[in-house]
């Protein structure tokens, strides 16, 4: 994950032509807006991925594809497995999440159920899952993200 320190727009003879990004790892160059979310800000925190490009003239650089963290949430769904947001069952200090800004608690639960049902239409598909598990199986994970949602905008 990094944050955004720097979105700009570039331009070509008076017209808008993408944006040039700098984040907070240090890394900077041109969003692929194709492979990005829409509405990007500075200060928001993000996944990224990296793109090869070359251009018509041979140049090689790299792309950046950037996604919001969506409260831990990685871009396919799933909880972000990471040592800072795992459980400690010391009872060690929670870790600080920033939910998004202005996202309302049904919002977010709304869109991790959406984003939830990804991974398990694409197991029905590879045939690991039967069609009549996909929903008993999204309803388990759905209602344990939601009680994580729920604690998180409690503020506990």
């Amino acid at each position: 994950m990094a944050k955004i320190t720097k979105l700009e727009q570039k331009t070509y003879e008076g017209k808008p032509q993408g944006f040039k990004i700098t984040l907070d790892d240090g890394r900077t160059g041109n969003l692929n807006e194709k492979e990005s979310d829409k509405g990007l800000r500075v200060g928001d925190d993000v996944f990224v991925t990296e793109i090869p490009y070359t251009s018509k003239k041979g140049v090689a650089s790299t792309l950046y594809g950037l996604h919001l963290t969506n409260g831990g949430l990685t871009p396919s769904g799933v909880p972000q497995q990471t040592q800072s947001q795992s459980f400690n069952p010391q009872g060690g200090q929670k870790p600080q999440i920033n939910v998004g800004v202005g996202k309302s608690k049904e919002e977010m639960k709304s869109e991790a159920a959406i984003r939830l049902i990804i991974p398990f239409v694409d197991a029905f598909i590879a045939g690991k899952l039967e069609s009549g598990e996909i929903a008993l199986k999204q309803k388990e994970f759905a209602q344990l993200l939601w009680s994580e949602i729920d604690e998180i905008y409690s503020g506990k």
